[in-house]
C-alpha cells in the first residue's frame, strides 16, 4: 500500500508478492545546510563603508546539499504471447537482485539518443510468465537511481523604517547541473526492448529535489 487510497496486487494466492516498499521510500537520506554571514559590510571583517559597503556589503549565503537513494521501481511486461488472467502485470526474475542491474553501470558516453544508454536493468534477467500464471516478481522489487542535488541563496536586507524592510534574494538550484535520472524504463517487453532500463528522462519539477539547473530573483517588503 502506497497511499491511504488502497492496495492491489496480481494474485490474491500469494499476497507476498505485495509486501514491499513504498514508491516514495528512499532508503537514504542525507540533506547538509550551510548558512553564512558574507564578511563585508557594516559590523562584518571588511568594507565597513563608503560605496563599496553599498554594493557588497550585508549579504547572507546559503548552501543546501542533497545526496538520497534512488526509490523503488516494479517490473512489469508486455508483448508476450501468452494469455493471462486481468490485472497487475509482473514478469519473471530469473537472475539474482545483483545480477538484475547491469554491473559498474554508467549511462555511457551519449545519453541520446536512448538506444545509446547502456541498460540500467539486465535485459536478460527477465522473462515472460507461463500462461495464465503470475509473475514472481514482487512489488517495488528494485531500486532506481541516486540523486545529488544542490541549492544555494544569496540574500540581503534593506532596512526602511523599525518595522519595514525590503528583501533582495537570488536562489539557484542545481547550480552544478548534476542531471537527477527519473526512473528507468520498467516494461519488460521482447517485442519492442529499446528502451528498457534506459532512461527517458529527469526527476523533478520547476523548483522540486533534483530539478534542472534555473535561478529565481525574489523582492520582498516585510512589515
Amino acid at each position: 500500500m502506497d497511499s491511504d487510497g488502497g492496495a492491489g496486487g496480481v494474485t490474491f494466492y500469494n499476497r507476498r508478492l505485495e509486501k514491499g516498499r513504498a514508491s516514495y521510500d528512499a532508503t537514504h537520506r542525507f540533506v547538509t545546510v550551510f548558512i553564512s554571514e558574507l564578511p563585508f559590510g557594516k559590523k562584518r571583517h571588511f568594507l565597513h563603508s563608503g560605496p563599496l559597503e553599498k554594493v557588497f556589503g550585508g549579504w547572507d549565503f546559503m548552501y543546501s546539499h542533497t545526496l538520497q537513494s534512488g526509490t523503488p521501481v516494479t517490473i512489469s511486461f508486455a508483448g508476450s504471447p501468452f494469455n493471462y488472467l486481468p490485472g497487475n502485470r509482473r514478469a519473471n526474475q530469473v537472475a539474482p537482485n545483483d545480477e538484475a542491474y547491469t554491473k559498474d553501470w554508467s549511462i555511457g558516453p551519449n545519453r541520446f539518443p536512448t538506444s545509446a544508454q547502456n541498460r540500467y536493468f539486465n535485459l536478460n534477467a527477465f522473462q515472460y510468465p507461463a500462461a495464465f500464471t503470475p509473475g514472481t516478481l514482487g512489488r517495488n522489487t528494485l531500486t532506481g537511481t541516486a540523486i545529488n542535488w544542490g541549492q544555494f541563496s544569496l540574500s540581503k536586507e534593506f532596512p526602511i523604517r523599525e518595522r519595514l524592510k525590503f528583501i533582495l534574494r537570488w536562489d539557484m538550484n542545481n547550480p552544478f547541473k548534476t542531471q537527477a535520472l527519473a526512473d528507468p524504463d520498467s516494461v519488460f517487453n521482447l517485442q519492442n526492448s529499446g528502451t528498457f532500463g534506459r532512461f527517458t528522462g529527469t526527476r523533478g519539477s520547476f523548483s522540486d529535489i533534483g530539478g534542472r539547473l534555473h535561478s529565481l530573483l525574489v523582492l520582498r517588503l516585510e512589515w
